[in-house]
């Protein structure tokens, strides 16, 4: 199959900005991160537990460092208009967290880690990422859309859980949503399970079972201490706060695993070029 000059070429250049795209992910996935972590850290002192005090002050100068970064490597990745409006609502939660109530605190930095997803399925359903070879395409799937989701999950059981334990309160909208997001987590890696060979596709250093025996530990410790019906035995707010980051963690380690392997991927046209050529050469 011959394929014209013109449009090796264009899938050349794609090539080339989709590593920079991938450059851009890495760091927008350590703003997501910190932000998560930003998020977990106010509310529990929201609820009253003054120890995560230290752990704000220690995230801030990374959500910063982040920031900058994204900046020196946005470039027409990220519009000016949509820079700005995420600055501003970074400036939002940062600067008024303490005189919102814990639930406004948690919808605040919710939605703008949202807005940061919003531009992984941006870049995956824009034309970097439309012509990928057939063996990427569930790669770029999985590691900018539904990893990232699974994740955002995973820290948003982190934040409330943190902060019902910390403020010894059961409220209803915190304890509603908790129940459905533990149902959500569930189904969610199951389906990813059911769709996809995520060791074959990532190749991460932990097989993807891992994840799965993460979250039934932090499911049971759920079951046990944040359900209305239950008393508990006392579980902290710092410790459930740090189990839980091991489940965010990993799965955030699937998401770096699959970035990695994208950057080794081709488009089809520059595939079948590269195929065609070694045809030709005998090599």
């Amino acid at each position: 199959m011959n394929i014209s000059i013109s449009k090796v070429r264009q899938a050349y250049e794609r090539h080339q900005a989709r590593q920079r795209c991938l450059e851009l992910c890495q760091q927008l996935l350590e703003l997501i991160t910190h932000i998560q972590q930003h998020r977990g850290a106010t509310l529990a002192i929201l609820g009253g537990d003054d120890f995560f005090e230290i752990r704000l002050a220690a995230i801030k100068p990374y959500v910063l460092k982040d920031l900058q970064e994204v900046q020196r490597l946005r470039g027409d990745l990220i519009s000016d208009d949509s820079w700005q409006s995420l600055c501003a609502e970074w400036f939002t939660v940062n600067y008024h967290w303490r005189q919102d109530s814990a639930f406004h605190n948690f919808e605040l930095h919710t939605h703008l880690i949202q807005q940061l997803l919003k531009l992984y399925k941006d870049f995956l359903n824009g034309p970097l990422f439309e012509h990928l070879d057939l063996s990427h395409q569930p790669v770029a799937r999985l590691s900018l859309n539904e990893l990232p989701e699974l994740m955002e999950t995973a820290a948003q059981i982190r934040g409330i859980g943190t902060h019902c334990l910390a403020s010894g309160a059961k409220e209803k909208a915190f304890v509603d949503r908790l129940g459905f997001l533990s149902r959500y987590f569930t189904q969610s890696s199951h389906h990813i399970s059911g769709q996809y060979d995520v060791d074959e596709l990532l190749q991460a250093g932990q097989p993807w079972y891992k994840l799965g025996e993460i979250w039934l530990g932090i499911e049971h410790r759920i079951t046990e201490e944040l359900t209305p019906e239950r008393t508990g035995e006392g579980l902290l707010a710092d410790q459930f706060f740090s189990d839980s980051s091991q489940l965010v963690f990993q799965t955030k380690q699937y998401v770096k695993a699959g970035l990695k392997r994208l950057k080794s991927a081709t488009d089809r046209e520059l595939e079948t070029w590269i195929n065609s050529s070694s045809y030709h050469t005998g090599t």
